[in-house]
């Protein structure tokens, strides 16, 4: 069960990446490298909660605001009712 009232939703946009890593030194488990142009690849859309920190750490530190983190409120009781 998750402590946290709220999911993360990442997502990345590949145009204006600059490749600089500091988003796969955060987590590799959630952000990886392209090989021929080391632009962001996104591992995880929706990373585990033990994740949150470090995903929104890499979010704050990239330098061409290439990630995108929305909390997506997840008190609501599955199929959407409240």
């Amino acid at each position: 069960m998750s402590s946290a009232n709220f999911k993360l939703k990442v997502s990345v946009n590949q145009d204006v990446c600059v490749g600089a890593g500091l988003c796969v030194l955060s987590t590799s488990d959630v952000f990886d490298q392209r090989e021929e142009d080391g632009v962001v690849r996104l591992l995880q859309t929706e990373p585990d909660e033990a994740h949150y920190e470090k995903v929104l750490g890499a979010a704050r530190k990239c330098p061409s605001k290439a990630i995108r983190v929305e909390k997506i409120d997840d008190t609501a009781a599955p199929g959407g009712q409240p």
